[in-house]
């Protein structure tokens, strides 16, 4: 697992969202989470909901899933000014959220 320092060190390498970076926003964002392999959500669908028929793999894939994009949201909304964030629908979804964010 990453160090804290480690951790922020990457975060921190995210420059600000301020409009007109978005391209290099968004390429900073991938490659961080890409790293910290923190971007499962990015690339996979969520799984159907868990059920009592669920596999223990199902579960921790949706668990894997869930942490994911739980961090990919606190991620790229760290590097986004409250401006523009409050602007944008909260979204539960990452995938979704970055999608309105370039549009």
């Amino acid at each position: 697992m990453d160090s804290a320092s480690s951790i922020s060190a990457n975060v921190n390498n995210i420059p600000v969202l301020n409009g007109t970076n978005f391209k290099k926003w968004k390429e900073r964002v991938m490659i961080v989470l890409g790293c910290m392999d923190l971007d499962y959500a990015l690339r996979e669908d969520r799984l159907a909901n868990l059920t009592n028929a669920s596999t223990a793999k199902q579960s921790a894939t949706v668990e894997k899933w869930e942490r994911s994009n739980r961090m990919s949201l606190m991620i790229m909304k760290h590097s986004i000014p409250e401006a523009i964030n409050g602007a944008i629908p909260e979204k539960s979804r990452a995938k979704t959220f970055l999608d309105q964010i370039a549009n």
